[in-house]
Formats: structure tokens, C-alpha cells, sequence
């Protein structure tokens, strides 16, 4: 059994979990809001630490990484548990299976030999949320760093300042799935009441470790869409991280009014300054902000650089802010 080193001890009894922002205090056989970390006679035992829930091998494009290493072939993997409440209701990898038969296990070394042989340029933490499997992460990342993939995750942004600085140097990636930006839709979304500190954590993985980041947000009419909550989420984009940053805009329910407003932020996005704001529909392409020029066509699941050189636009020479080498560049 695998503890988390995360750990303070408050009393001869309690321990505070530091993998997660909800920094659980543990008594003897309590498990932690994850699910998946128990207080016993050791520490916090990690129950799911090695398993893997899913694994696919495709473009990193389907992950919304659309400005990082377009065109690449990425293996994902996914493990069993998520750091939001409401998460637990609407995913289908929230608990570890009880059936030893379904609890599969891969080695990071194996998974970084898995993707040198099927010509996979990187490897990615998709599936399930990676604030919960931590320790399996931060040796994924290393092993897949140190045969020369590319890293990245797809999360909702909920580890702590101490998980991040633990695996910051392996990572080159984020997708960060942003809900909303509003006290009342992310606790109606997540569970969560406190949800500035993934603004903080992607802040962070931004300027102190140079990660590249990519926004989604999904937008419930109701509930994440008011104008007023639309334009500080776009604003805190472009302060915040960059105005390079690319904003997935997609909508979180079927019918006309999520598709609306999936428009109107997307206008919102633009007028806020932003220079890359995609929508859901299929085959958008990548325009230079400086000429106008096309730089990346998309076709189905397949992205292709055309007007890409060293990172430019081959037409006016300006600096697009892609990813494109695992050398990060400050």
C-alpha cells in the first residue's frame, strides 16, 4: 500500500490531506471527500494509486489542446476518483471498483515504453481528475519526461500549491476545465464553495513553471452563462494568464439556449481582448492575430500546421504562443 507524502500532523490522531484543496483532516479509518485516500494505523493510504481506468491512444486535439503540439498522437490515461462532489454523480470513473478483475494496473514505466512504441509524442492525465491520483501522476510524469514525451493534464484545477510544485518541472501542459466564475455556479456545478484557489493553481503553473494553458468552460443557461460572470472569466484570462491563452467555449446542455450562449461569449471573449476563442463546431481553424492568416486547418480529427514556422506565422513573422517543444521557454 502506496501513503501520500502530503501529509501534516495536527494531532497525535488527525492528519490534513495537502493533495487537494479541500485539504481533508483525517481521523483513524476516515476516508477523505475523494473517496479514495483512508486514514489508517500508517498514514493516508492511497487506494488508488497504480490503477487505470481508461487508456486511448489519439490526437492530443480531441483534449481541447489545440495550440499545444498540434497534429500529435498522445496516449491518455485515466485513473478512479474526482475532487468535486457533484462529479461523483455524473462520472463513471468516481469510485474504485470493488471486482479485483476491473482494478487494472500499469507501471509508469510501462506506460512511457507503451508510447515510445505506438509513436505517441506525449502522454496525458484525462478520464478522471488528476488532484486525486497524485502520487501515480507525479511518477508518471517523470518517467514519461524522462523518455522525452510531452506532459499534460486535463483538470478541473483543484490540487493544492504543493502538489503542483511537485510535479510542476514534468509538466508542459494544462486543460483547465474553468465551470464558472461565480460563487453560487460553481457550487451548483462541483459542490465546491471555494473555488478561487484553481485560479491561483493555474496562475501559478502559468508564470512559475511555464505551462502552457487552455480553458474550457461549459455553459449551463441559467446557471455559469450572465454577462456579467462571461466577462470577468474572459478578463481573468487575458490578465491573468495571457491574451494568447486559447478559450474553449462549449456548451453544457443540448438546445437553442446553450448555443446562444455559447455565442454571446464568444463575442464577449473577443471584445475582452482574447485571440483565440473557439467555439464547439467542427473544423475551426487557427488564425494569425497579427495578418489574419490561416496557421493550423482542422479537418475532422486531424489538425495540420500550415502556416507555422519555429512557433511564427510564416506570413508576418509574429509569435503565435504555440507549444511545440517539450524545452519550456520563460
Amino acid at each position: 500500500m502506496r501513503y501520500t507524502g502530503l501529509v501534516d500532523a495536527l494531532d497525535a490522531e488527525t492528519l490534513r490531506c495537502n493533495v487537494c484543496q479541500w485539504r481533508c483532516e483525517l481521523k483513524p479509518r476516515q476516508a477523505g471527500r475523494c473517496k479514495v485516500r483512508v486514514r489508517d494505523d500508517n498514514g493516508l493510504a492511497v487506494h488508488n494509486d497504480g490503477l487505470i481506468s481508461a487508456a486511448t491512444v489519439g490526437p492530443i486535439d480531441e483534449h481541447r489542446l489545440w495550440h499545444f503540439f498540434p497534429g500529435t498522437q498522445v496516449l491518455t490515461l485515466g485513473g478512479w476518483g474526482y475532487a468535486f462532489p457533484e462529479d461523483d454523480h455524473r462520472g463513471q470513473y468516481g469510485s474504485v471498483p470493488l471486482d479485483e478483475q476491473h482494478r487494472r494496473r500499469l507501471a509508469p514505466e510501462r506506460a512511457a515504453t507503451f508510447a515510445l512504441e505506438r509513436l505517441c509524442r506525449g502522454i496525458v492525465w484525462g478520464h478522471s481528475d488528476p488532484s486525486v491520483a497524485h502520487e501515480y501522476v507525479f511518477d508518471l510524469l517523470r518517467t514519461a519526461r524522462a523518455a522525452s514525451r510531452y506532459t499534460a493534464l486535463i483538470t478541473s484545477g483543484f490540487l493544492t500549491m504543493e502538489a503542483l510544485d511537485q510535479i510542476g518541472h514534468y509538466l508542459d501542459g494544462i486543460c483547465l476545465e474553468l465551470r464558472a466564475f461565480d460563487d453560487a455556479a460553481y457550487r451548483r456545478l462541483t459542490g465546491v464553495e471555494h473555488w478561487r484557489g484553481i485560479l491561483e493553481v493555474a496562475e501559478h503553473a502559468f508564470h512559475r513553471w511555464h505551462c502552457h494553458i487552455e480553458v474550457v468552460t461549459r455553459l449551463h443557461p441559467g446557471v455559469n452563462d450572465a454577462a456579467d460572470q462571461i466577462h470577468e472569466l474572459a478578463r481573468w484570462i487575458r490578465s491573468a494568464l495571457s491574451p494568447f491563452t486559447p478559450w474553449h467555449v462549449l456548451p453544457g446542455d443540448a438546445g437553442a439556449a446553450a448555443a446562444a450562449a455559447v455565442a454571446r461569449a464568444r463575442r464577449t471573449g473577443a471584445e475582452a481582448g482574447l485571440f483565440y476563442v473557439y467555439g464547439p463546431e467542427p473544423g475551426q481553424e487557427t488564425i494569425c492575430p497579427s495578418c489574419a492568416s490561416v496557421v493550423i486547418e482542422r479537418s475532422g480529427r486531424i489538425a495540420r500546421m500550415t502556416g507555422v514556422q519555429d512557433g511564427r506565422c510564416t506570413c508576418c513573422g509574429a509569435d503565435l504562443h504555440l507549444r511545440t517543444s517539450i524545452f519550456k521557454r520563460s
